[in-house]
């Protein structure tokens, strides 16, 4: 009986810290005019600190070798966004308004341990409909790095929306096998308001 009680806490708190990540991962999403709607039938997945990339809230499926994790990248936040902003803030909003197309290459220069891969952009007109973003594009790429430790490949979708974040979707497996299948019911559960 005591092993049953213990296991019991156990799932308690576990599933307690799982919902207290996803709330602060929506505190985060509301402070850059953000938001995300995860579908049932996912489970939370440990964010594991690295040196290759940051990110802020992963999912997965519970009996699948697929895994999604978000990372955001403010430029400016509710909280901020009534300071006063000094010239050096300006500048670094003008260069993240203006460079996110370079910063993904960075991105995936980072977790492909020094691969370039071409990226495709969306179209402008699509990306404001189904992300109210002012850029996106992806990219498909092979993973050597920590970031994508026990994992072998990687879609990249980002979003731009000026003066407010960049956001990344990083999807990962280790088969191409029913990968769009997989990514499908995740490619528009990140938004901007």
């Amino acid at each position: 009986m005591k092993k049953i009680n213990i296991v019991i806490v156990l799932i308690i708190l576990s599933s307690n810290a799982f919902g207290q990540a996803l709330n602060e991962f929506k505190s985060t999403l509301e402070n850059c005019w953000m938001n995300v709607t995860i579908p049932s039938g996912f489970v939370e997945s440990k964010v594991i600190s690295n040196k290759d990339m940051r990110y802020d809230y992963a999912v997965k499926y519970p009996d699948r070798d697929f895994e999604l994790r978000y990372s955001i990248s403010p430029i400016q936040t509710k909280k901020n966004r009534n300071d006063t902003l000094t010239s050096e803030n300006k500048e670094q909003i003008k260069f993240r308004n203006s460079n996110y197309s370079i910063i993904l290459k960075a991105i995936i220069l980072n977790i492909t341990g020094g691969v370039q891969y071409k990226i495709q952009e969306f179209d402008n007109n699509a990306v404001k409909e189904e992300f109210n973003a002012d850029w996106g594009a992806m990219t498909f790429v092979e993973l050597n790095s920590a970031f994508g430790k026990g994992y072998k490949y990687c879609m990249i979708v980002a979003i731009h929306k000026n003066d407010v974040a960049d956001a990344y979707y990083f999807y990962l497996s280790n088969t191409k096998d029913k990968f769009s299948e997989n990514q499908d019911p995740l490619f528009h559960t990140l938004k901007f308001d």
